[in-house]
């Protein structure tokens, strides 16, 4: 039955988009009455990687892989003046691979599945003070640090949350997001078969799933009384269902998150950001695996020169990144003792870099020092040059390190507009290309004898377009 009705409802909104893509603009708001609108947007990548590292350990794979990935979207909206909405995003991505290691074991092939990557029902200005969101959507507070992805085992193909958020405002320029979250590893309203299921939410692949679902509260506070300086102020707390692989039971984490963002603008060029947090908690006790405390920190400190009224705006960012780490392993130690690694909450993304995301079961960042600089230019209006580059260090060696220096990374970016406004005032086409490279530092076990061995690459070239 959830697979008939996700069918009616993408035929029904796949129809209402396609009759406002003409070239006359979406229905206008109407203050007092109902307004639709629909739409689409795709993605199309290719990528190529070759000699990274395998997840949460110290060895080098040798081998490259180059695929492409496209993701298609369609979305149809409803409000009813400025206090009722409803939003629905349908979405399919599927992946092709040509490197010498593909075979039938990657998942993704065309067509994949029809998934509802967003449905949720807005009720605003209740009490003049509080602004309500059920359902399915995507949420990103701060700098995404901690709340950016709430489905992080299928990469970046979702992002949502299934979750409850209520925006209530406190002060004439302050607000707190509260969030109740439910994100289960397995979704089955979905339309299709792919080869291989997905497992939103796992660490390492199960059986075939992992088995772990998450649980979450937050009250996240915005606080901008006080001109030039921005604060945001969190408690986060997060529950994790016990997980497989294929051959282990691993154990579950019930932990809270306490933490502060703060943003003074100390003059018209020159601005500041610190975000400190810590963790305390317990993961659970089963054979083979002791329970053991948790207490975990991360702290981010950043200065930020900007010149916007140069040509090309340049900006110039110097920060250091810092993630405790545990002196065995992320899921034991040998001695019971209290797990120090940072977890990264509802973060576990690459988008800090495709690279380095890979030291770390399916992006769970922890135990890392990474001091660097951040140069961006815009040398012709929407085009965009960023480069990011510093050396990244462990803060414990773990699983048998003899080093602490895991190595040096850079990454160069450029975002460009190719068109807009193609059917009458909407829809755009923009593109960007990526590359990283990481020179591997002694904290890892490569052929230091080969130069092709010794550095990590990526590289992607990306179209996306929106209707």
């Amino acid at each position: 039955m959830k697979r008939m009705t996700a069918g009616v409802l993408l035929a029904v909104f796949w129809s209402a988009a396609t009759c406002l893509w003409a070239e006359e603009p979406a229905q206008k708001p109407q203050a007092d009455g109902l307004s639709l609108d629909a739409g689409a947007d795709f993605r199309l990548r290719y990528e190529y990687k070759d000699n990274w590292m395998n997840k949460s350990s110290t060895t080098v794979s040798p081998e490259y892989e180059d695929y492409y990935r496209a993701r298609f979207r369609v979305w149809g909206q409803a409000t009813y003046g400025e206090d009722l909405g409803a939003y629905l995003r349908l979405g399919d991505e599927f992946r092709g691979y040509h490197s010498p290691s593909a075979s039938d074991k990657h998942k993704n092939r065309f067509p994949d599945e029809v998934y509802i990557d967003n449905l949720y029902f807005d009720v605003n200005n209740i009490g003049d003070r509080v602004n309500l969101r059920i359902g399915r959507q995507d949420i990103k507070e701060g700098a995404g640090r901690l709340i950016s992805d709430g489905t992080p085992g299928d990469g970046s193909r979702t992002a949502y949350f299934n979750a409850i958020l209520a925006t209530v405002k406190l002060l004439e320029k302050s607000d707190v997001d509260l969030m109740g979250t439910w994100n289960p590893y397995r979704d089955d309203a979905t339309i299709g078969n792919p080869y291989n299921p997905y497992d939103l939410t796992k660490l390492r692949s199960g059986s075939p799933y992992s088995k772990m679902d998450e649980k979450g509260l937050m009250a996240y506070a915005h606080y901008n009384e006080i001109q030039d300086f921005p604060m945001e102020f969190y408690w986060i707390w997060k529950q994790e269902d016990r997980f497989y692989d294929k051959a282990t039971r691993y154990p579950g984490r019930d932990f809270h998150t306490f933490g502060t963002r703060l943003m003074p603008k100390l003059t018209d060029k020159l601005s500041a950001e610190v975000e400190t947090a810590v963790q305390v908690g317990r993961t659970d006790g089963q054979s083979g695996m002791e329970g053991r405390n948790i207490f975990a920190w991360m702290g981010y400190g950043g200065l930020t020169y900007s010149e916007k009224e140069l040509a090309g705006k340049p900006k110039l960012t110097g920060a250091v990144l810092y993630m405790s780490g545990d002196k065995d392993s992320y899921y034991k130690t040998t001695d019971g003792s209290t797990d120090n690694g940072w977890n990264p909450v509802f973060n576990r993304t690459d988008s800090l870099s495709q690279i380095c995301a890979n030291m770390y079961d399916q992006f769970r960042w922890s135990n890392l020092i990474y001091p660097h600089v951040e140069v961006g230019v815009e040398p012709v209006s929407k085009h965009k040059v960023k480069l990011q580059t510093g050396p990244m260090f462990a803060e414990e060696k773990d699983y048998g390190a003899t080093s602490n220096y895991r190595g040096y990374f850079t990454q160069l970016r450029y975002d460009f507009p190719l068109l807009s406004k193609i059917f009458g005032k909407r829809g755009e086409l923009t593109g960007a290309v990526v590359g990283e490279a990481f020179v591997y530092g002694d904290y890892f076990q490569h052929d230091v004898a080969s130069s092709d061995e010794d550095v990590a690459t990526w590289v992607r070239f990306e179209l996306n377009g929106k209707f």
